[in-house]
Formats: C-alpha cells, sequence, structure tokens
C-alpha cells in the first residue's frame, strides 16, 4: 500500500471516487504487539491517517478525531525479491509495504501488505503463511523485523518479543462486472483459509447490508479473515483502520482479563501473610484502585473502540467496523470482563467493609481500655486518698502514739488492697477478653478455602486431598448383569 493510501487505474469520470481497479490480489494482515508507547510522547512522531492514507471525503473526519483513532507510525516499502514463505512459492508479490500504527491505547499495532498476482484460492496458502507470521524478509523473520524498526531490542534471555495472538487480515480484490463477484463458497475457502466445500447452515460468516448493496460489491467476515470486493480505495483504507482498532482492542481485553484474574488470585489469598486489619485494608485498596484503572482502559480502549459512527458519517465504514467488532468477539466479550470487574468491585468493598468493622471493634476495644486504665489510677488515687484523708482525720480511732504501719490499722489496710486487687482483677479480666477477642478476629480467614468449605457444609461438595492417591486405581471392567447394580472390589 503505497503513502497515498490504495491507488486506482484509470480516469474519475464520475462525481465520487473511482472503485478500485487493480489486477494483482491485495492482502493485509494486522498483527497485535506487546509493544506500547506513551500516547503523549509520541504527537509528533505519529501522523494523522488523512495525512498518510487516501481516506477521501472522510479524510478531515479522521484528522479530527485522530486522538480516538489508529494513527500511522511508519511505513516502509519491502524488497519482494527477498520475502520468503514457508508454505507459498507460487510467484513473486508485486509489492509489499510494512506498516506500524498507534491505537489510543498506546499500543503499536503492525500490518504488513501484499500485493500478489494470484487467485482468491490461489492465495490460501499465503494468507496461512501471512496469519501465522511465516515470512521472512532478508534472511530476518518478521516479528524481528518489526521490531528492529522501532528500535524494540531482545529481551533479557536473547529472544525478540513477538507478536500477540491477535490478529486479523483483510482480502482486497476488484470487481469490474457482477460476473466476476466471487460466489459464496469461495468466499467461505478464502475466510476459513481451507480449499474444503462446506455446508451454509454451519458458518459464521457475517454479511453486512452497507458492503453487499451493489451486484459488483461484497463484503463477508470472519472471525480472522475479512473479504472486500469491488469497493473504493477510500473504504479500503478505512476498513483497514477498522481492522487495526480491532485487533488493538482485541489484544487490550485479553490483557485486562489476565490482570483482572491476577487480582482475583490476589483477592482470594488476601489473608495469607496478613497478621492485622492494616495489611488486609491495604491489600484491598490496592487491588480497588487496579480495578478502578482496568475499568478505565476497558472504557475507553475497548468499549469505545466499538463505536465509530459518532467520528465518521460514512454507513460502509459504520457497518464494517461494527461487524467485525462483533464477528471478534470484543463487544459480546468487553461485556462479561466488564461483569467481571464490577463483582471483583462488589466483593472488595464488601471486605474493605468486614475490615472496617473490625478496626471499630478494635477501636471500641481501645476506647474501654482507656476508660478503665484512667478508671483503675483513678481508683488507686482514690484509695490513697481514703488512706492519707483517714489517718489525717482527728478521731479517736486515729492514734497519734502509734506508727501508721502498725497492727492495730490492719481492718483499714485490708479494706484498701482489697479495693486495689478487685480494680487490678477487673484490668486484668478485660484485657484478658480484649486479647481473646483479637486472636479470634485474626483467625477468621476469608480466603478461598474457607469458601470451598462453605459450600462443602452448605451444597454439599466434597473437598479432595491434593495429595496422590497411594493405591492405583481400579481397573473398570464389564459388569456381568447389567439389571444388577455393579460390585466392586476394595483393594
Amino acid at each position: 500500500m503505497s503513502g497515498a493510501g490504495t491507488l486506482s487505474d484509470g480516469q474519475n469520470p464520475l462525481p465520487f471516487d473511482p472503485y478500485a481497479s487493480r489486477e494483482s490480489l491485495r492482502l493485509t494482515t494486522v498483527y497485535a504487539t506487546p509493544w506500547t508507547y506513551d500516547p503523549a510522547t509520541v504527537d509528533q512522531a505519529a501522523g494523522r491517517p488523512g495525512d498518510v492514507l487516501n481516506l477521501g471525503r472522510l479524510a478531515k473526519y479522521y484528522n479530527t478525531s485522530d486522538q480516538q483513532l489508529p494513527r500511522v507510525l511508519r511505513h516502509e516499502a519491502l524488497d519482494c525479491a527477498s520475502l520468503t514463505c514457508q508454505r507459498w512459492s507460487a510467484r513473486e508479490a508485486v509489492s509489499a509495504q510494512l506498516w506500524h500504527f498507534l491505537v489510543p491505547s498506546g499500543q503499536v499495532v503492525v500490518a504488513l501488505t501484499l500485493d500478489v498476482p494470484d487467485t482468491l484460492t490461489e492465495a490460501i496458502p499465503l494468507l496461512e503463511d501471512l496469519y501465522y507470521a511465516s515470512v521472512t524478509c532478508a534472511g530476518l523473520p518478521l516479528e524481528q523485523l518489526a521490531a528492529d524498526r522501532i528500535g524494540c531490542g531482545p529481551n533479557g534471555d536473547g529472544t525478540v518479543p513477538g507478536f500477540l495472538p491477535e490478529r486479523h487480515q483483510l482480502v482486497f480484490r476488484s470487481v469490474d462486472t457482477p460476473d466476476q463477484a466471487p460466489n459464496d463458497d469461495t468466499v467461505q475457502r478464502v475466510i476459513y483459509r481451507t480449499d474444503l466445500p462446506y455446508r451454509p447452515e454451519h458458518s459464521s460468516i457475517r454479511y453486512p447490508a452497507e458492503l453487499n448493496r451493489r451486484p459488483t460489491t461484497v463484503g463477508a467476515l470472519g472471525p480472522y479473515v475479512s473479504l472486500l470486493c469491488g469497493h473504493q480505495d477510500y473504504v479500503e483504507n478505512c476498513v483497514l483502520l477498522s481492522a487495526v482498532q480491532a485487533v488493538g482492542s482485541a489484544a487490550r481485553l485479553r490483557e485486562i482479563r489476565a490482570v483482572a484474574y491476577t487480582y482475583v488470585h490476589r483477592f482470594r489469598h488476601r489473608t495469607a501473610d496478613q497478621g492485622n486489619a492494616h495489611d488486609r485494608r491495604t491489600t484491598l485498596e490496592d487491588i480497588s484502585d487496579g480495578l478502578s484503572q482496568l475499568e478505565v482502559e476497558l472504557s475507553y480502549s475497548v468499549e469505545a473502540g466499538a463505536e465509530i459512527g459518532m467520528l465518521v458519517p460514512a454507513l460502509r465504514v459504520e457497518s464494517f467496523h461494527q461487524e467485525l467488532f462483533a464477528a471478534i468477539g470484543v463487544t459480546e466479550r468487553a461485556a462479561t470482563i466488564g461483569q467481571m470487574l464490577n463483582r471483583l468491585d462488589n466483593a472488595i468493598a464488601a471486605e474493605l467493609t468486614s475490615v472496617e468493622s473490625m478496626e471499630r471493634r478494635a477501636a471500641d476495644r481501645r476506647r474501654v481500655r482507656t476508660v478503665v486504665a484512667v478508671t483503675f489510677v483513678t481508683t488507686v488515687s482514690g484509695t490513697l486518698s481514703l488512706l492519707f484523708g483517714f489517718f489525717g482525720i482527728n478521731a479517736r480511732q486515729v492514734d497519734q502514739h502509734r506508727s501508721m504501719f502498725d497492727d492495730h490499722y490492719t481492718p483499714i489496710y485490708a479494706l484498701i488492697a482489697t479495693i486495689l486487687l478487685c480494680a487490678l482483677a477487673i484490668f486484668a479480666g478485660m484485657r484478658l477478653q480484649e486479647r481473646w477477642e483479637e486472636r479470634r478476629d485474626r483467625s477468621r480467614t476469608r480466603t478461598w478455602e474457607s469458601t470451598h468449605r462453605l459450600l462443602a457444609r452448605e451444597a454439599g461438595a466434597v473437598i479432595l486431598d491434593a495429595a496422590p492417591p497411594t493405591s492405583p486405581l481400579p481397573r473398570s471392567r464389564r459388569p456381568e448383569n447389567r439389571t444388577q447394580p455393579s460390585r466392586t472390589t476394595p483393594h
């Protein structure tokens, strides 16, 4: 694909862009990558899509919303003679283009475009090679070539980070007359990348209405391959940008799901090494903060990307965009993962409520302990005041000729000691009760294992021992009499 987009041959006698007219078949494979940029740092490096691709009358809409749509990082032409495929070796490609796109989330998406002089069925082996990136250029694998072009070096083990599982292929073909339009059998052979017949009732191919309006236009979508025939240049380029957006959203959705499962595992084992409520609260707050970021990423990088009608007013582009997201399964899977995040968030909120209850009980116990301590001090000081007040009164029970330590005053000392011992016993008993309640709260673990025990108790589930069985499993045998229940011999 040239820098000006998909070029057409001939003149333009009509008031709208001409339909694509080329002799070769155009194959574009879009790959998701693990490479990510900070979108704020590449505003100058990434060009607006309308300035690089031929988007026709829709260029101004793409350029206006370039922060919400894929942008072009770089593109270059490759030497067709240096390309080698694993399965396809029929002919040499007419042209080859390598593209690097930047989606709004900062992900880098790579696209390889080949123009080959083959028919649709002859290009099936090449589609298979392109899908699995079984292509080398001058001896370099396609993944390494794409990584070198943007300065992505090898990992610590010396390997180059390759493409992600998410990818989609686009097949463009020119159609001049209705007779040249491919039939349903040819369409399914291309979309399923198998040169075999099929039964129409068992197919997941989608036919967007707006892409099949005319006898010379065909639009068929599958989860991994899409076929478009007889459309205009700018429509093909808009379709390419939609495929880039869909592949990037699918990759980001899988990453969100992986991180969500990591948070679920951390939530299940949240009390394994935590001895107090503060540690549990810190862990739950970290998970909650991560979930909020995942929800924002899910909304703006996945769900918002599925809607393009508000940005580009074109029926064919909107029809393809929505059907592609539905065919890949991004829309349905995003709703499922969104429910996962919401339910995990609700579970964390409930756990935080439990932690807050524990903290309130601890605060109540501290308050009671403080009151008891103050009461104890007051009791001691009051008792001593009673003692000194007793010796200071002018009464016949106080003999000035006797010492204050004389046995004559044993009853008053016994009364004071009894008061002090009672206060000390009350304080010690309340302290012991407080420590017992603290140990009980710490021992109440709410882990995944306790959930298993809850199901075993309430629903009759069986908890199996993780240790391997010491005795061999009994062999299955045919029962002698099917009318009677089979009996097993103990081992």
